[in-house]
């Protein structure tokens, strides 16, 4: 008797597809670990973005690129944890500007700021950088 592969190519592919969706499903659901961390960096990228409004908006908006909401065209981001605590960067754009400024943060376990480097030259920043040890603005394209 031949076997007709036109119609078990299909069961077969299905076959496949269940099982393949069925483990990706228990990877991601069942992993309280990686949805722990996961957690931990969307609470540190949070404290983050509270830190840079307190440093740069003056009161105005800010848009922010960063790990939780990433904006292509500012660039890339990213969030590293580091032996003492963790290491941050994205763009962030005060209203009325056109480009994007760079920074990188480190901060601690508590998520408080340990340095900050930024790509900005505005008189104000270039003034607050020269009031606060942690402020660095670092020089770039």
């Amino acid at each position: 008797m031949a076997i007709n592969h036109r119609v078990t190519r299909w069961f077969f592919a299905l076959a496949v597809g269940l099982t393949l969706s069925w483990y990706s499903y228990q990877w991601v659901a069942d992993d309280a670990e990686r949805r722990q961390q996961r957690g931990l960096e969307e609470s540190i990228v949070l404290a983050s973005r509270e830190i840079l409004h307190a440093y740069f908006a003056d009161g105005g908006q800010l848009a922010i690129s960063d790990a939780l909401d990433r904006v292509r065209e500012a660039g890339k981001v990213y969030i590293f944890p580091t032996e003492s605590g963790w290491e941050l960067s994205g763009q962030y754009r005060r209203d009325g500007e056109r480009g994007w400024h760079a920074y990188l943060m480190l901060l601690d376990q508590d998520a408080t700021l340990l340095h900050l480097s930024v790509r900005d030259n505005s008189p104000e920043v270039v003034e607050r950088a020269a009031n606060d040890p942690r402020l660095e603005i670092s020089t770039g394209r």
